[in-house]
């Protein structure tokens, strides 16, 4: 509790009386009185008297306080969070609104201040981004009110603790839930490739069309039908794919408000997605930090189990080791599957991941999914004109030819590749998967 503004301005004034009347006295005592001395103290006791009775209304319960959040929050999204006043007094309330919300959460506007008019309730919002996964601990709200004859203000605390879990942007999913299927993919960019060759499963007969090949021709149907009658084939389901998530300190680079790792995640959640649409089964390893195992798992139900095994993943400053990944998760899953390796490749990292993809390669089909840092693309398209942007120039443009060297020995080697910036990974993720789908490679 503390006094309020008006308060101090009272104490202000009477003390500069109290100064004035001092002073009258000693220079000019023909002007000065006794009874404006005792003006003064009757002035004072009345102030002493109304703070007094100001504070016997204190210990009333003034103010309901509720706090509405959403049931999760998805990193780097603005949230709306509610904060809901009712005026249980009879009369009208000052009332300063401060939440206690994660260090991990920003906030604009707060704390709030309003004028609550008696037996009304008001409705308080603000906009929440949280800037890092995990678990997100509310603490209480608290207000400052102003007493009744508005010479104190006091604080209350109303208890409100709250854990909401952070995830990581699966807003992209919501979105495209909300779609049909074809609409999904223009949605996307994803460029489906027709399907050559055998491996498909049977999905139904339909009426021949222009177009059709041969071994689409249902003879048996067609003789009993009399006319042409086509089969129709879907992608094959029930592969497993599994991605082995590297969890290192280079996915701590940052390309604008989202690190490497977050980007990563984004990409994962999209295309695990798009797979448990299709009837694929998803899994995930990872490593270089803390390693988490999810056996695969199908039904697209099921992304919400993948969202919160991963939500709270971080990265970490361990240096990543592709080869021991790669011989945990040989012994962890023997069926083949397809197995996407998400990491930042370098120069130096040539004959780690040349023999984690040869020994994967044993049973598996192995997508190599690299980020590429957005400035280095920035910096090749910045013109040259000093000796300090040329310099940058050819060491960028140096650091990418080896780079490349490394993505294309490993296509060599039969390693599906994607190479892309951090905010065109997921792209590129569903595009490979698409092509492997359509090429019969999974």
């Amino acid at each position: 509790m503390r006094p309020s503004p008006l308060a101090l301005m009272v104490l202000a004034s009477l003390a500069g009386l109290a100064l004035g009347l001092a002073l009258l006295r000693q220079f000019v005592p023909t002007l000065y009185s006794d009874w404006l001395l005792y003006g003064w103290w009757f002035a004072f006791a009345l102030l002493g008297l109304l703070l007094l009775a100001d504070t016997l209304g204190l210990r009333r319960r003034e103010v309901d306080v509720e706090r509405i959040l959403p049931g999760s929050f998805a990193v780097g999204v603005g949230n709306k969070v509610h904060i809901r006043l009712q005026n249980l007094t009879n009369r009208d309330l000052k009332v300063a609104v401060a939440d206690h919300h994660p260090s991990q959460i920003k906030a604009d506007n707060l704390p709030f201040s309003l004028m609550l008019p008696a037996g009304e309730a008001a409705e308080l919002t603000y906009l929440a981004v949280p800037q890092k996964r995990g678990d997100a601990h509310f603490g209480d709200v608290d207000l400052r009110i102003r007493s009744g004859f508005g010479l104190w203000e006091y604080r209350r605390r109303f208890p409100q603790a709250a854990l909401v879990k952070v995830y990581p942007n699966f807003t992209a999913i919501s979105q495209f839930e909300q779609l049909g299927h074809q609409q999904q993919i223009a949605q996307l960019g994803v460029h489906r490739m027709q399907r050559r060759g055998q491996g498909m499963d049977f999905h139904q007969l339909r009426d021949y069309r222009d177009g059709d090949v041969s071994r689409q021709i249902d003879w048996n149907a067609s003789s009993r039908r009399r006319k042409m009658i086509s089969r129709d084939y879907q992608d094959e389901r029930d592969q497993d794919i599994i991605f082995l998530l590297d969890c290192g300190r280079r996915m701590r680079a940052k390309d604008a408000e989202l690190s490497h790792f977050d980007h990563c995640l984004n990409s994962l959640l999209l295309m695990s997605y798009v797979a448990l649409r299709q009837g694929d089964a998803i899994g995930m390893l990872s490593f270089a930090g803390e390693q988490r195992w999810l056996a695969p798992i199908k039904g697209k139900n099921n992304i919400n189990v993948l969202l919160n095994n991963v939500y709270d993943l971080h990265s970490g400053t361990d240096t990543s080791d592709l080869v021991e990944a790669a011989s945990e998760l040989m012994q962890r899953h023997r069926k083949r599957a397809l197995v996407v390796i998400m990491s930042n490749l370098r120069e130096e990292d040539a004959e780690d991941i040349t023999l984690a993809t040869r020994v994967l390669a044993k049973k598996h089909l192995v997508l190599v999914a690299s980020l590429r840092e957005s400035f280095l693309d920035e910096a090749r398209q910045t013109p040259v004109t000093d000796l300090e942007s040329s310099l940058v120039y050819c060491e960028t443009t140096d650091l990418m030819a080896h780079r490349n060297k490394l993505l294309q020995t490993l296509r060599g080697k039969g390693v599906v590749v994607t190479d892309s910036v951090p905010q065109s990974m997921h792209i590129q993720l569903v595009n490979e998967y698409w092509a492997l789908k359509r090429s019969g490679r999974i």
